[in-house]
């Protein structure tokens, strides 16, 4: 036995202190719709789903952590259905964007975000969604900028890392090890599929779930390492200066939400305290893409009542 683990130890160290790549092939348009837009170092990929009949509005989607423009495709086909445009964007790190390293010229994903909206329509045209993690950033531009709405659901503020951990999260051995755990981990299907039910909190959804729109993403392009420099690189999201934002605020929450705590939802319900939230009976972190008929609902009422 010890003979086993010392030559499965030899292996990863080998691995990890070679230079060879763990990303999965992936064609250079991973979707009929897909797009890309270049500022600085940066490709970010993003997918725009045209409004169905008269175009009422057009909505930027930002994703949430360890997700993709695929979360959104639901939202995106309901919302399009009834008369958005919707733009699905892939933060920097994520999905098929470009992976942040040492290397890179950084630029925040507020302003990354703003220049792809305004190669596209002006601010003031936009309404600007964010699920979880991209909640924090859609909060943040909404802050900085005129936008016609502004829709969270299941918003996370980010916070900052602490600067002492850098050297080590950032370091070859952990980024390596992050890349190998996301190309041989989400091989481990039951392990895939459980992560979407505790996400969804829906067996049926779960059972009929595919895997690959999760799994591939991750597997691009040294996922892992560009995750952990993303860590370092983010804005905190300004909670303390929401009173700039003057467009209508949607919220909508899950109560059986496995990745957000009370001590979360309660930050954000301090920092909108006029905005009622909807709650998701029986919804779970993702419902986005679980609940999307639901959601676009609640989100077609909001605006409809208080956009003119």
């Amino acid at each position: 036995m010890k003979k086993i683990i010392a030559l499965l130890c030899s292996v990863v160290i080998i691995v990890l202190s070679s230079g060879t790549a763990f990303a999965a092939d992936t064609p250079a348009f991973p979707f009929d719709d897909s797009r890309y837009f270049d500022y600085g170092d940066y490709s970010l990929h993003y997918r725009v789903i045209s409004a169905k009949g008269e175009t009422k509005g057009r909505i930027l989607m930002i994703h949430g952590f360890l997700c993709s423009t695929y979360s959104w495709r639901n939202m995106a086909s309901e919302m399009s259905s009834r008369g958005y445009e919707c733009v699905l964007v892939d933060l920097p790190d994520f999905g098929y964007s470009t992976r942040e390293t040492t290397d890179t010229n950084i630029i925040p994903r507020e302003e990354l975000m703003k220049s792809l909206m305004t190669s596209i329509a002006p601010m003031n045209e936009w309404i600007v969604a964010g699920h979880s993690m991209g909640g924090g950033v859609a909060i943040n531009i909404a802050v900085n900028d005129p936008v016609r709405a502004l829709l969270l659901y299941c918003p996370c503020p980010q916070g900052t890392m602490p600067k002492w951990a850098k050297a080590f999260m950032t370091s070859r051995f952990i980024e390596r090890s992050m890349d190998m755990f996301f190309e041989y981990g989400t091989r481990i299907t039951p392990l895939v599929r459980f992560a979407v039910f505790a996400a969804t909190n829906d067996k049926a959804f779960t059972k009929s779930y595919d895997l690959s729109g999760v799994t591939d993403p991750v597997r691009y392009d040294h996922f892992g390492a560009g995750m952990c420099e993303m860590m370092y690189n983010v804005l905190p999201t300004k909670l303390d200066e929401t009173e700039k934002i003057t467009c209508p605020v949607l919220i909508c929450q899950a109560d059986h939400d496995m990745i957000l705590n009370r001590s979360i939802k309660n930050r954000i319900q301090n920092s909108f305290p006029d905005v009622e939230p909807y709650i998701v009976q029986g919804g779970g972190h993702q419902c986005i893409e679980n609940r999307a008929p639901e959601l676009s609902d609640v989100t077609c009422d909001f605006i409809a009542s208080n956009l003119k």
